[in-house]
Parts: structure tokens; sequence; C-alpha cells
């Protein structure tokens, strides 16, 4: 997954690289490509995600191609869905209908992340039920117990980690069905910015606190 990653990072360097260029050039009938494109990029990290976690759970819910800083971003494995939001303001959205789109398609996100975070909790909560902690205490337990037990709460958090990924590819892909090719384009490209500029300060940080800590 790291080198997938790696990958992916720079495919999306190329990708905001595009996508300004043409933004300064007013080249609208490129953006709407440029756009689909950012957006199938997405996609992709999300299936890759999901092909890990079918393979291996414990790991794509220990995202460590991930450095320290993009981790302090995770909610459910994942960005937070309404953080999307924040690279809206300041695309030139006027219009009423454009306006009330976003707040219905906020709402609707903020909803279903509650859900989703009752969900987690209650998961998480199993894991400390009768039935996980009666096999993990016995000294012996029958027939694989506490790894069928234990296996019963993975495959919860397989679900809700699906769900997510569906709900953050979701909520981009509304926001931009609202916005015309301009700030769509726009939008994108400052939401890919800020995930660079995160991934480069994270890879930075991590370089100077490794090397303070070196004797």
């Amino acid at each position: 997954m790291a080198a997938f990653y790696d990958a992916w990072v720079g495919r999306e360097e190329e990708i905001v690289a595009q996508l300004t260029a043409a933004l300064s050039a007013r080249q609208r009938d490129a953006l709407v490509p440029l756009v689909d494109a950012a957006m199938d990029h997405v996609a992709s990290y999300y299936e890759h995600k999901s092909r890990l976690a079918d393979r291996d759970v414990v790991a794509a819910l220990d995202p460590r191609w991930l450095n320290p800083l993009e981790r302090t971003f995770l909610w459910a494995w994942g960005w937070k869905p309404a953080l999307v939001f924040r690279f809206v303001d300041g695309q030139g959205v006027r219009s009423h209908q454009q306006r009330r789109a976003l707040e219905d398609l906020r709402a609707a996100t903020e909803a279903a992340e509650k859900e989703v975070e009752r969900e987690v909790a209650a998961v998480q909560e199993s894991l400390a039920g009768p039935r996980v902690l009666a096999a993990l205490r016995r000294q012996h337990p029958l027939n694989g117990e506490a790894d069928e037990a234990v296996a019963a709460v993975g495959r919860s958090l397989r679900v809700l980690l699906a769900a997510g990924d569906t709900l953050r590819e979701r909520t981009v892909r509304g926001v931009v069905g609202v916005l015309v090719p301009e700030q769509a384009g726009a939008f994108v490209a400052a939401m890919l910015r800020f995930h660079l500029g995160v991934r480069r300060a994270g890879r930075v940080w991590s370089s100077g606190h490794g090397r303070r800590r070196a004797p």
C-alpha cells in the first residue's frame, strides 16, 4: 500500500498542476475532463484500500502509509467528510440554488457522520462485550472461540471502513455536482493542494523529528 500511495500522490501532483494551468488560462473545456480525472483518482485510492481491507482489515485500519501529520486528520480511518466544505468557500458560489444545495448536502453529510460515529463506538464497545471478554479470559478457549469473537468485530469494522470511505467519496462528488466547471476545478484543486501540503509538511516534520532523536 505504501508504494501505491507514493505513486498515487505523484499523480495527484500532476492533476493539481494541470488544474492550476487550466484555471489560470480559463480553459473551461479542459476543466471538465480534469475534474473527472481527479474524481477517478480519488476513487482509485478507496478501491485500492478496499482490496487491502478484504485481504487484511487490520492493515487497512492502521494506515502506516500515512505520515504522522496526515494521521492527525483521521476520522473513521480517513479524513472527515465535512472537511471538504471548507474548500467551497471563495469559489464564487453566489446563486441561491447552489447555496441551498450545498447546505442540504452539508446537513446530510453531518447526519451521516454522526451515524458512522455511533456505529464505530458500538463496535468498539463490543470488543469489551461479555462474549469477547469471556473468550479472552478463558484459559483454554474452546475451538478458536476467542479468534472467532474478535473476527466478528473485525467484520463489523470492515463494513464501517467501507461506509466511511463511501461517505467521503459521495460528499466530494456531491459538491462537484453542484458547482459549474470553473468552481469545481478550483474546489478540487484547493482540496488536493491541501492534502499535498499536509503530506509535505508531515514528511518534513517526521524527518526533522527523526534527526533530533538520533544519537
